[in-house]
Parts: C-alpha cells; structure tokens; sequence
C-alpha cells in the first residue's frame, strides 16, 4: 500500500459519512412509529426511566419483547435521558451509528486486504444501500446498528490480532464480539466470518492449517452457544417461536431458500421494499426450485473459481452463512423476510462484487474509466432510492399505506393502518383494515384482537368477545388477548371469568401492567381493598405512567383511611394527566374532606376551567368557597350549578341560606 492510499480512504470515509448525514438528515423530524417503538421505547417504563443504575439492572435480568439484548435497552435508556420523547434525537442517534459503523468496516476492511479501493466501494455499498433503512430509520432497530458497530470493530480487532497475536489484542477481539452479541444476537456468526477472512484474504488457513484457526476461535464459538441458548430460552418462553406443527421444516426450508434469492433480488433491484413483508400461505414448487438453482449455481461458481478468484466464494459464504440465524429455520416472528436482516450478510455480497470490479478496473485504462463510472452511477442510483425509500418512513401512516401498496395480503399493515383510523375514530375504515386484516391472515391472533377492538367501539360487544376467544385459541400464550377478552366479560356483568383473564395475562406476561389496574378494580369493587392496593402499586412499579392506577389506588387508600398515601397518589395522577377534569375532581374531594379547602379550591377552578359544563364541579367549587370564608364567591359557584342542573334542590337550598345567613332575600334564578 503506498503512502497515499490511506490519505485517500480516509477522506473516502469523511465523503460517505458525509452522505450518510446528509441522506439521512430528514429524520431529525420523524416521529416514533406505531409499530414497536411504543413497546421498545415511548411505552417501557424502563426505557422512559432513563439510564440509572436501576435500569442497568433490569436490562440484563428482565428478558422484554421476546427478546435479551441488554445494550440496545441501555442505548434506548441513554438516549431517553439526553432527548426524552423527542423522537428526532433517537433517530439521529442511530443515523450516527450507522456512519460510525461504515467508517470503521472501512478501515478493517482496508487493514485487512491492502485494497483500499475495492474496501471503498464494499463500505459505499453498505452506508448508502436503500435497504439499510429499515435498521436505519426505525428506533426499535438500534440493535442492527449497535450490533453492526460491534461486528465491524472486532474485524478491525481481528486485524490487528493476526498482525501481531497477543492475548491483550485477543481480548480486545472478544470484548467487542461480546458487545455485539448484547446488542443483538444474530452475530453469532462472527467466527464463522473470520474463519472465512482467514482463508481469503488473510491466507492463514493456507499456512497454519484449519484445525489451528478454529482452536483459536472456540472461546469465541462458546459466546455464541452461550448467546444462542439464551436468545432461544427468551424467545421460546414468550411464545414467540411457532412450533414445527405450526410451521413445518418443509415449509421453512422452502422460504429459506427463497428468502436468500430474494434478498439478492432486492439487493440488486431494490424497489417494492416495506417494513414487513407477509409470509406466504404456499410456496409454487417451480419457485423453490428456481431459488435452490440459483442459490446451487452461485455456490458452484465460488467452488469452481476458488484459486483463481477466492473472493467470490468467501463473499458467498458470508452472505450465506451470517443470515442462518434469521433466514426462517429457526422462526421468531411472523415475517416471511425483512430488509434489516441484510445488514451485515450485505457485506459479503459487497466483497464479491467489488473485488469482481476492482479485477475489471485493472485490465487496462478504458476499462478502468468504465467501471468507475458504472460504480459511480449505480451507487448514485441507490442513494435516490434511499432517499426514496426513507421518504416512507416520515409517520407510520405513511409506512403501513406503502407497505399495502407493494405488498399483497398484508395484515400487519392492515392491522397497524386500522388502529391509527380508530384513534381518529374513523370507525368504518378501521373496521374495513381490521377485516382485511383477518381476511388476508385468518391464523393470525392479533388480527382477531385488533377487530375485537374495533368491534368493541362499536358496541358490538358480543362479536368482539368471540374474536377475542378466537384469539385465545389460537395462540394460548398472548396477553393482549387474555386482556382485552376480560374488559369485555366485565362489561358483560361476567365478573369471575373476567378476574380469571385479567391473572392469566398477569401470569403470561409479569411485566403487563394494565392487567394489575383491572383486576385491582375489580378486587376493590368487592371491598377487597387490600389486595386492589397490591395490583395497583404493582401496576405502578412496571409502569410509573399510568394515571387510572395512581387514581384508582387513592380512591381504594382514601377508603382504608391513609388518606396522606391517597393524597400522594390523586396528586400524582394530577401531575400525569394535568387536563383530566376527573383526577382534579378527585383531588379536590379529598382536599376539600381534610380541611384543606383552600388546596380544594385550586383543583375545583380548573374542573371548571377544563370543562364549564359539570355542575358537579361548580357545587364543589361552592363548597371548598364556602368552607374558606368566601361567601361571595360561593354563591356565584351554587348559582352555575344551578344554571346547569336547575333540578337540585340541595344546592338550591344552600344558595337560600348563604343569602339568609347574609340578611338577603332568596332570589330565585
């Protein structure tokens, strides 16, 4: 390497870290999307806590979302400290990252081969490829780049241990393969990836032999066993891994093998990408034939050019090899494929075709100017695409209706779009979502959940009870389920069987906090005020947000009569929901029954404030008037009530004998 080359790959990574900012600068204005971000970031009490020492804790105890990596909830935790529920700040985070993860897979790659052309066009083709955006863009997908800063810096590590094997550099190695590995399981292919550097191009197997290099690599294998049993204990015991009768080997092996054609397809010709993509219901066998042929070729190809070309087949082979773990032999999730599982696997893909390029460039000058301009102007191509395809991110409407658009059959997108017209209580086409939804994925429970809800808002109570069943049956082992079928049996009258949903979700899911608020309501409802309290300050310790609970646990501490405790928690669900009238309401009672009335006062004027129309809560303002000596006032206060309710005698009276205790005849309004 002479002494310009480094010079000119560093200012290589300084123009593609510059055209990753740039590209990806549009989602400092992105908000969270629906889809996993409330579970992973807006909605988890540990993320929302922010990063402390209590959350260090609970991100490497508590197994969340069908998932352990604790150094993504870490990240997540971080991140909610410095930027709170500014979603732009999470997003340029991980843009960041990205471009960390480009520069450093630059420089390995240059450390390792002494190319650094060939290096620059595989790390052009990884930070500017449209289908890094879904890893890119999504929050709930700072793993992939967590995990993918890890992977590119224990190749540099890698590099520098083969130069010089040491113990200290082999450790250094380690810690960065460890670190990936708590950020997200899928890199433990990393030996597998260095055994392949070790055949091309360090040419160590060559020279020290195979049963060396692996030896050196089994502390590294033990990591990903250790890593591999964990991910699929946590993965098993949420219920997110469909058995083999379920899912048949078959059946997996078929969409395996049609997922690897696929990502290559895409990585080619990338259009019609979306943030999930629908399993299908069967596989034509010409297509599986056609993807084993493909795959079979290619493979063939490598074998056959192995001395002369080597780079082809450890390319091919990387890419292989390090989607094995989300390729669908092994199923978690319902995805048949996803864009953000090519993260790393797409640099082997990289290597094959830049070496490829880089044997063309050197035939002679004309070939040279071709090939760079071929290069520049596919490169240039996937930037707009990138563009493009970041443009689908901008709100989760805009994600759900592209991902209809592309795909065929989409429940997901379906379910996802409906829920977001049913907060905007656009009744009819969320219904219309919700059945497409069920249509498109009758096997699907969350379809049957989300139409039970939407149904539910209807009223129609009793069909959105048997889609909740439906739900239950097929698939035993969901909460949300469980949940959403007990509000209904209560709203029924069907108290015992709801209690029974309500600790079946508890039990399914410890960390589900509505559950503990209904079923404490419940409890209390039948004056088992004691164990209502243990559901609602469970309910709080999962998650400290929720302002029915520190409602619902006052009202039941008011009743046992600590009513200090009662005071702290109506002041909490104050602080929580500060335009909710009824927490006010509460608030001032209580106040108001202590002697405190000039407290009560406060909360009283802004039940009013928030909504003119309760009478309730002007007699109650007159009341707390009354009780603080302003007579005046207290009167005005009775007299909108009455403006409200003319039929309330006992207000009525108390205005007559405000005006009688002042000497003033009893006008009647």
């Amino acid at each position: 390497m002479s002494r310009r080359e480094p010079r000119a790959w560093s200012w290589i990574g300084l123009v593609l870290v510059l055209a990753i900012v740039w590209l990806y600068a549009p989602v400092r204005d992105f908000p969270f999307i629906t889809f996993d971000d409330p579970e992973y970031v807006t909605q988890n009490p540990g993320v929302r806590a922010g990063l402390g020492w209590a959350g260090v804790g609970w991100a490497f105890t508590e197994p969340h979302a069908a998932n352990w990596h604790p150094l993504t909830w870490l990240s997540h935790m971080l991140d909610w400290s410095l930027y709170g529920p500014w979603a732009g700040g999470h997003h340029l985070t991980s843009v960041l990252l990205h471009a960390l993860a480009t520069l450093v897979l630059l420089a390995a790659l240059v450390r390792l081969t002494r190319a650094p052309w060939e290096s620059a066009v595989v790390a052009a083709a990884f930070a500017l490829h449209p289908l890094r955006v879904e890893s890119v863009a999504w929050v709930s997908e700072r793993k992939d780049v967590l995990a993918a800063v890890a992977w590119v810096f224990a190749m540099l590590a890698y590099a520098r241990y083969v130069e010089r094997p040491r113990v200290g550099r082999y450790l250094v190695l380690a810690a960065a393969f460890a670190t990936g590995l708590l950020a997200k399981p899928m890199v433990v292919t990393l030996p597998f990836a260095l055994l392949l550097l070790d055949a091309w191009p360090l040419g160590r197997a060559a020279r020290e032999g195979w049963r060396r290099l692996v030896v050196e690599k089994l502390p590294l294998f033990a990591l990903s066993a250790v890593a591999a049993v964990v991910t699929y204990r946590v993965q098993a015991s949420a219920g997110a891994m469909p058995s083999l009768e379920q899912q048949p080997l078959a059946a997996r092996c078929a969409n395996a093998l049609i997922a690897y054609a696929t990502y290559l397809r895409r990585t080619v010709w990338p259009v019609g990408l979306a943030v999930f993509y629908p399993p299908a219901g069967a596989f034509e066998p010409t297509t599986v034939i056609g993807a084993a042929a493909l795959l079979a070729a290619i493979t063939g190809l490598g074998l056959w050019q192995w001395r002369a070309r080597p780079y082809l087949l450890v390319g091919w082979l990387w890419y292989l090899g390090t989607l094995v773990p989300v390729i669908g032999i092994v199923r978690a999730g319902d995805q048949a494929t996803a864009d953000r599982f090519t993260y790393v696997p797409s640099i082997g893909l990289g290597l094959m075709a830049a070496w490829a390029i880089g044997e063309l460039a050197r035939r002679g000058d004309h070939q040279r100017w071709i090939v760079t301009g071929a290069v520049v102007v596919v490169v240039a191509s996937w930037s707009v695409r990138t563009g493009e395809q970041l443009g689908t991110w901008r709100d989760s409407r805009t994600l759900y209706q592209h991902a209809l658009a592309v795909t065929s059959r989409n429940h997901l997108a379906h379910g996802n779009l409906g829920l977001l017209l049913l907060e905007e209580r656009r009744l009819d086409d969320a219904m219309a979502h919700f059945q497409a939804a069920v249509a498109a994925r009758p096997a699907s429970p969350k379809a049957h959940v989300n139409l039970g809800v939407g149904l539910a808002s209807l009223g129609r109570r009793d069909e959105a009870i048997a889609e909740y069943e439906t739900a239950v049956r097929l698939d035993p082992r969901l909460p949300v389920a469980h949940y959403n079928l007990g509000l209904e049996l209560a709203e029924r009258g069907r108290l015992d069987e709801a209690m029974g949903r309500y600790e079946e979700a508890i039990r399914l899911d410890p960390g589900y906090a509505l559950p503990h608020v209904n079923l404490g309501l419940l409890l209390a409802n039948r004056e088992r005020l004691t164990d209502a309290i243990v559901h609602y300050r469970a309910a709080l310790a999962l998650d400290p947000s929720l302002p029915a609970a520190y409602n619902n646990l006052a009202v039941a501490l008011e009743r046992t009569g600590a009513i200090d405790d009662a005071l702290e928690a109506y002041r909490a669900a104050v602080r929580l929901q500060p335009d909710d009238p009824r927490a006010r309401f509460n608030l001032g009672a209580v106040l108001l029954g202590n002697g405190k009335p000039s407290e009560a006062v406060a909360q009283y004027r802004e039940v009013v404030r928030l909504d003119p129309s309760i009478a309730e809560a002007h007699a109650a303002l007159g009341e707390a008037l009354e009780a603080s000596g302003d007579r005046a006032g207290a009167e005005a206060a009775f007299l909108h009530a009455l403006e409200r309710r003319p039929d309330w005698p006992a207000v009525r009276a108390r205005v007559s004998a405000l005006r009688a205790s002042a000497g003033a005849p009893a006008r009647e309004r």
